[in-house]
């Protein structure tokens, strides 16, 4: 069966972080994804946390990746043990045409932007003028102090809701004639909060 959405979800120390939200965003993509079809749907809406169970042979990992592919039925869980990696470089790359609202299994209009990389460690997309996000997250950037990330995302982040909440991060317009205001750029998703000295 055909999964067309995932979910990527943190376990670190045996807890999953920010399972609320990727939920929230499980339920409002189900509801999005399946209104559009020429065919009346009325997906399932399952509880994660309850289908999240780690195998014995990962238990003592620190970090787990968990991929939840879903569709309108069904959920698939796997894990995978994860290192985090440090992201310091970012390529811009125009693409005016993407759409990626939803966290599609389709990454192939993103695979296509992340072969444009050249020596960076990953790409920030450009859309119409604005800085939107990277391949596998959303980007913050540091102004003096104060961290902001673009009002532009192409999909609103787990982490990126989190941090906004605890007002450790700021939205505002970026555009790409703006990146010289800024001094650092990370990424952040499940499983990089990008959070160190903010």
């Amino acid at each position: 069966m055909e999964f067309p959405l995932f979910e990527t979800l943190a376990i670190e120390q045996g807890k999953i972080r920010n399972i609320e939200r990727h939920q929230q965003r499980y339920e409002r993509s189900l509801q999005a994804f399946y209104s559009k079809q020429s065919a009346v749907v009325f997906p399932r809406i399952f509880q994660l946390a309850e289908h999240i169970r780690v195998p014995l042979e990962l238990a003592a990992e620190p970090l787990i990746r968990c991929r939840i592919d879903y569709n309108a039925k069904q959920i698939q869980c796997r894990y995978f043990p994860y290192q985090r990696k440090h992201y310091r470089t970012f390529k811009p790359v125009i693409c005016d045409h993407i759409d990626y609202g939803l966290k599609f299994a389709d990454r192939t209009l993103l695979n296509e932007l992340l072969a444009q990389k050249g020596d960076c460690d990953e790409i920030m997309i450009i859309k119409n003028g604005h800085v939107t996000d990277c391949t596998i997250g959303n980007l913050i950037f540091r102004q003096g102090t104060q961290w902001f990330t673009p009002d532009t995302p192409l999909l609103e982040g787990t982490q990126r809701a989190a941090l906004l909440a605890q007002g450790r991060i700021k939205v505002r317009s970026i555009l790409a004639t703006d990146l010289s205001l800024f001094e650092e750029i990370r990424l952040i998703n499940a499983l990089n909060d990008g959070t160190n000295g903010i």
